[in-house]
């Protein structure tokens, strides 16, 4: 371990399991200060339990992302405890398998508001604590389906595209203040989500997700903790030049 993040603190949202209890994990590896924010309470708490146990450094906080207030008592959490939010992993999100026609108003609200507009939040309520500690790099949770369509995930891939957008105005507004803003497009990762949306895809016609493992470059499905290098490197001082930009991590998928 290079512990890099030594004296940094970063927010991870969504970090209670999956991908983003990994990342959390991965920046407390290399000395990060850590804020474990979900709205699975119990495995969140034992997230930062786990990091404390290992001798980091870990608090929990209750964090469901579409509510303004609670992301503004999350920033504040991260500066009481520990002295400044330097980067901000916007990794919270839900999946929602439904074709467009079959998709209910409650439902887009759902998935859009948790997805697209809970990065937007996030956003806005890390960058005054960015500025207050003289930079600092957010990366957000895309997909590659926020890159190219699939069959149904209408509301899903709506946000997921929306949040490259949010990424690339972000970018491009706060460079000049020192703060660095990227986005990780995941391909087909080895997490609780995952195993959810199987089930409910498990009847589909159009879906064989075997098959479909199948056909990738590298015929594997990911593990959280490969996608958590990506974004330890894009948060890092060694991407000071990256900005604005979204990296597919998905086995060559977007390659053919």
């Amino acid at each position: 371990m290079t512990q890099e993040f030594t004296g940094k603190t970063v927010l991870v949202s969504g970090s209670a399991r999956g991908q983003g209890a990994a990342h959390a994990l991965r920046f407390a590896d290399e000395g990060a200060k850590v804020v474990v924010s979900d709205i699975r309470d119990e495995l969140g708490e034992a997230v930062a339990e786990l990091i404390r146990s290992k001798g980091g450094q870990a608090v929990y906080q209750h964090l469901d992302v579409r509510d303004t207030a609670q992301w503004v008592a999350a920033v504040q959490r991260a500066e009481s405890e520990f002295g400044s939010l330097d980067i901000l992993i916007n990794n919270a999100g839900i999946v929602e398998c439904t074709a467009i026609d079959e998709l209910s108003d409650d439902a887009w609200v759902t998935v859009m508001d948790t997805n697209a507009t809970g990065v937007f939040k996030g956003i806005r309520a890390a960058v005054p604590a960015m500025r207050r500690a003289g930079g600092g790099a957010i990366v957000n949770t895309a997909s590659i389906m926020g890159i190219v369509g699939s069959w149904g995930y209408g509301g899903y891939i709506a946000s997921k595209f929306a949040v490259v957008g949010l990424t690339k105005s972000a970018a491009l507004t706060y460079a000049s203040e020192n703060i660095r803003v990227n986005a990780v497009a995941p391909g087909c990762v080895d997490t609780p989500m995952l195993a959810e949306e199987r089930v409910i895809m498990a009847d589909n016609p159009y879906w064989d997700f075997d098959e479909w493992v199948a056909t990738m470059p590298i015929s594997k499905i990911a593990q959280p903790e490969e996608i958590s290098e990506l974004m330890l490197y894009l948060a890092s001082d060694r991407a000071r030049y990256c900005t604005g930009t979204v990296y597919p991590i998905d086995g060559g998928l977007l390659a053919g």
